[in-house]
């Protein structure tokens, strides 16, 4: 009885090591709770293509949308300071069109 409650012991060890490794894993390379910190905000990202992005940031209260590829990032339109908490990507989107 013992030796079962070791084993069972053991792999619950290695179950939880292994999920810690895998958050802290995924934490790093999806920045989980640091979008929002200082003086950049990524208000929205858009996926358009595999390796292509669209950004919608703001940085020190002006807004711009940028375009994120593999190897370059370029600004694709910069707007007024209205009001950035009410312009949703779809409506910044449409106006640049």
């Amino acid at each position: 009885m013992g030796s079962a409650l070791l084993q069972m012991l053991w792999a619950l060890l290695i179950v939880v090591g292994v999920i810690l490794i895998i958050f802290g894993l995924a934490r790093k390379r999806f920045s989980f709770g640091r979008l929002q910190q200082g003086k950049i905000q990524v208000l929205e990202l858009r996926q358009i293509m595999p390796k292509n992005t669209l950004a919608l940031v703001e940085v020190q209260g002006k807004v711009m949308l940028l375009g994120i590829g593999a190897n370059q990032i370029s600004l694709l339109a910069d707007y007024p300071d209205d009001n950035p908490d009410q312009a949703d990507f779809k409506t910044l989107l449409e106006q640049q069109q």
